[in-house]
C-alpha cells in the first residue's frame, strides 16, 4: 500500500493513515458509509472529522486550502502558457519554411546549406532596441536615393527641367 502513496503526503503521516484505517472500528465505519452511498471525500470527512481551520489533512502543516488554489492556479498558467508556446513554435516553423522556399525561387542556384546559413545569421543578428531594423541597416530612404548629377554648368538637371 506504501507504494501507491500520494507523492504530497509525507510516507510517515500515510503510514499513521494506514494504521487508522485498518482499526476495525474505522474500517467498519468508512465501509458502512461508502455502501450507504456517501462519495469518498464524505465519507472521509465523516470518520476522521473536517479539517482544523487553515489546514488540509494529509498535506503536512505548511499547506492550506490557498496554497493549494494557488498552484492549481499557477499550473494552470504554465499549462496554458505551454500550449501557446508550441503554436507559436509551429506558426514559426511554417514561417521559416516559407521563407526557405522564397529564398530558394529569388536565389535558385543557392544550395539548402546556403539558405540555412543565410536564415541562422538572420536570427543571430542583434536587433536595435529603438526598432526592429538590424544595427547599422540605413533607412530606406538612405538606401534607395539617387543624387542628382551635376552636368559641370552648376545647375542640376532638376532645375533646369523642372
Amino acid at each position: 500500500m506504501i507504494k501507491n502513496r500520494p507523492l504530497e503526503i509525507l510516507e510517515v503521516q500515510f503510514c499513521k493513515l494506514i494504521r487508522y484505517w485498518s482499526l476495525p472500528d474505522i474500517k467498519t465505519k468508512l465501509r458502512n458509509r461508502l455502501e450507504a452511498g456517501e462519495n469518498d471525500e464524505d465519507a472521509f470527512v465523516g470518520v476522521l472529522g473536517k479539517d482544523q481551520p487553515g489546514r488540509v489533512r494529509c498535506y503536512g502543516a505548511s499547506i492550506t486550502r490557498s496554497s493549494l488554489k494557488k498552484d492549481e492556479e499557477i499550473h494552470h498558467i504554465k499549462v496554458e502558457y505551454n500550449a501557446h508556446v508550441s503554436s507559436l513554435e509551429k506558426k514559426m516553423d511554417g514561417v521559416c519554411g516559407l521563407l526557405k522556399v522564397l529564398v530558394h525561387q529569388i536565389n535558385p542556384g543557392m544550395s539548402d546549406e546556403e539558405v540555412a546559413a543565410l536564415m541562422q545569421a538572420a536570427q543571430n543578428s542583434s536587433l536595435d532596441t529603438s526598432s526592429s531594423r538590424a544595427k547599422n541597416t540605413p533607412c530606406s530612404s538612405e538606401s534607395t536615393h539617387i543624387p542628382h548629377k551635376d552636368d559641370g554648368s552648376g545647375q542640376n538637371n532638376f532645375a533646369r527641367n523642372g
